[in-house]
């Protein structure tokens, strides 16, 4: 009979490669880093926000310097291509297309963040594990599928055969589908939309205490006080970030507009893609990328300030 002992796994090497390990770390002086060891693994995403940055100042290089159409040759510095972007022949339609996506990221963030709240709040208050495991497991769905799938899905349901005009057909309307309207590109894009701004508001609500709420509503509050003065205000820093974040993707979104709207409302990426491959004009495409941007970024500062200095307000008042 074999001895069992003899089939134990040995170990005994594992331990030898540890203490080399431990050796060569002396040997390298690893321990005199340990103060720098927070820097150190910052340095990749550090790395990675200097490239966007040169990307960012390349950009800007570009912008502000003329360019010359027929030879496709760089100019002298200038505010040439700003011009053209306000100027005819091409000056009203690049800002329509701004106003358009301007306006309708507006609503899609206003959409997204007063149908994403008490869907959080939701998830935050159930006591039905299954109930709050299955409504984020309906939130992550959209983001299991590309953009371009779900823009096509979006198609096939507000198409002329598709199920609006089913429905508007079985209530005695004429409806040929809503593609290349407003209104069909601003669901397609609320489709990721609330599922960020949920996910992105659930972390303020979990901080909010419900004995609060419970306070609140002991003092004779109904729920629609409750809601406005307690939720709400301690929701806002929540809110602020939610409503930065999808206000950011969707200025920014291709996609929807392009298939959604039938190519009839680009928007500025839309039509930044035409400058830069059609035209070939890297120069006016970073003038009007910069442009967009600079929007964006002075929205975004508008709504943390707003947010940051009313959740101040509101502590200092408790």
């Amino acid at each position: 009979m074999r001895d069992r002992t003899s089939r134990a796994p040995d170990v005994g090497w594992g331990w030898r490669l540890l203490d080399v390990v431990i050796a060569v770390r002396r040997r390298l002086g690893a321990d005199r880093l340990e103060p720098y060891r927070p820097y150190l693994m910052l340095a990749p995403a550090l790395a990675l926000v200097t490239l966007l940055a040169g990307g960012i100042v390349y950009l800007v290089y570009l912008s502000f310097h003329s360019f010359d159409t027929f030879l496709f040759r760089q100019g002298p510095w200038s505010f040439e291509q700003y011009r053209r972007l306000v100027e005819p022949p091409s000056g009203d339609f690049n800002l329509q297309t701004l106003q358009r996506t301007l306006v309708i990221s507006l609503l899609v963030t206003v959409g997204a963040v007063a149908l994403g709240l008490p869907v959080a709040y939701f998830i935050v208050r159930t006591r039905s594990r299954a109930a709050r495991i299955l409504t984020l497991v309906l939130l992550l769905v959209p983001f299991l599928m590309g953009e371009v799938v779900r823009a096509f899905g979006w198609a096939l349901v507000l198409g002329s055969n598709g199920l609006v005009a089913w429905v508007a057909s079985w209530v005695g309307a004429d409806s040929g589908g809503i593609l290349g309207t407003p209104l069909a590109v601003w669901i397609g894009m609320m489709q990721v939309s609330i599922p960020l701004a949920t996910l992105l508001i659930l972390p303020a609500l979990t901080r909010i205490d419900p004995d609060l709420e419970r306070a609140a509503a002991t003092m004779g509050a109904p729920p629609v006080r409750v809601w406005r003065h307690v939720v709400t205000p301690l929701a806002r820093p929540g809110i602020a970030g939610a409503a930065a974040v999808v206000f950011l993707l969707s200025v920014a979104e291709y996609d929807m507009p392009a298939i959604l709207g039938l190519g009839r409302l680009p928007f500025v990426a839309n039509v930044i893609r035409s400058i830069y491959t059609l035209q070939n004009n890297l120069y006016l495409g970073s003038a009007f990328s910069l442009v967009l941007m600079a929007i964006s970024t002075l929205f975004v500062v508008v709504l943390v300030a707003v947010g940051g200095i009313r959740n101040l307000r509101g502590g200092s008042d408790g």
